[in-house]
């Protein structure tokens, strides 16, 4: 279509009056979520909530709303949110991978749990969004002891005291970015078996000669960053990792192999979740294993699957599944 010399077509004009028009909306839906929020809260006297920052348009959008309650703010690493500098304002971090709503929630609920932000019959409110949406749409309401099977026993400290430790912590971080990056683009799959190598050992046989063997502990400790891409590669070979209680990968490329009777899984899990599922329950351990098909991060302990994390955008809503106790 010609033009008249020397004036422009408004190319932008609608498109972007259009977001300007969405971005209105968004934030009005979320600021209607937080008020209903704080509203369900006060209502049933529960004084935490639980927020995905990075998906808060205006911080000050809570804190006009909020009066006493206590605010844990959920945040990807590496994320711009410095939260407003109060002493006593809560920051809980998680991997900067693109996982599902209710993954983000479960995750950062679990995460409060262990690092004692949160108590385990304490009913909290969390509100999540779709990463990088700069919006907030999910809201649950949750209560640890009730929701978690992990949290079930009066002596979960004492019962499950791998599951409250830096140590799986920092191996579910690095089965996130495992199942988020890949290598060179490619997926793949594997397993960490965190426990006592002592206890593990009449369950193990090494597939390949153990490439952690001579090593220093620092350098296949699983909180050196620098050992990270190492972990990468190794996880590449058939078989499993197994970490003791300290951080330290004992071996690389080990087939787990603990009879798996009355063991019970889902259909469409294969050889790689029925092996962790009977090596936790013959021991005491907990497994946490990546799937190359889904990029589901699935963590076992006595037998069952416990927690599974979803990556974003997958269909299935059931995006952490918590198996009943």
């Amino acid at each position: 279509m010609p033009t008249i010399a020397g004036s422009r077509r408004p190319e932008k004009a609608v498109p972007s009056a259009a977001k300007e028009l969405g971005n209105r909306r968004e934030n009005l839906e979320s600021r209607r979520l937080v008020r209903f929020a704080v509203e369900l809260a006060r209502s049933l006297e529960i004084k935490k909530l639980l927020v995905q920052a990075d998906e808060l348009p205006d911080i000050r959008m809570i804190e006009r709303m909020t009066s006493g309650e206590v605010i844990i703010w959920l945040i990807r690493d590496g994320s711009e949110f410095k939260g407003s500098g109060e002493e006593g304002e809560i920051l809980l971090h998680i991997p900067d991978v693109p996982l599902s709503r209710m993954s983000q929630i479960h995750l950062g609920l679990f995460l409060a749990v262990i690092n004692d932000l949160v108590s385990l019959d304490e009913s909290i409110i969390c509100l999540s969004g779709v990463a990088g949406s700069k919006r907030l749409d999910t809201l649950q309401l949750t209560n640890p002891r009730r929701d978690f099977p992990w949290f079930e026993h009066e002596d979960f400290e004492e019962s499950q005291p791998l599951i409250t430790t830096k140590e799986f912590a920092r191996i579910i971080d690095i089965a996130l970015r495992f199942a988020a990056e890949g290598r060179e683009g490619r997926p793949f799959g594997t397993t960490f078996v965190l426990g006592n190598p002592d206890e593990l050992r009449p369950y193990l046989r090494q597939i390949v000669l153990n490439p952690c063997i001579g090593h220093p502990h620092r350098s296949r400790d699983i909180h050196n960053p620098d050992f990270l891409e190492s972990l990468r590669e190794f996880a590449l070979m058939d078989g499993a990792f197994v970490v003791n209680a300290k951080g330290i990968v004992e071996s690389a490329g080990t087939y787990l192999d603990a009879a798996a009777h009355r063991i019970s899984l889902k259909p469409g899990l294969g050889a790689r979740h029925t092996s962790a599922a009977a090596i936790t329950a013959r021991t005491d351990s907990v497994a946490v294993v990546v799937s190359e098909s889904s990029g589901t991060v699935t963590v076992f302990n006595d037998g069952a699957i416990v927690f599974e994390l979803e990556k974003s955008g997958q269909h299935n809503m059931r995006d952490v599944h918590l198996v009943p106790g």
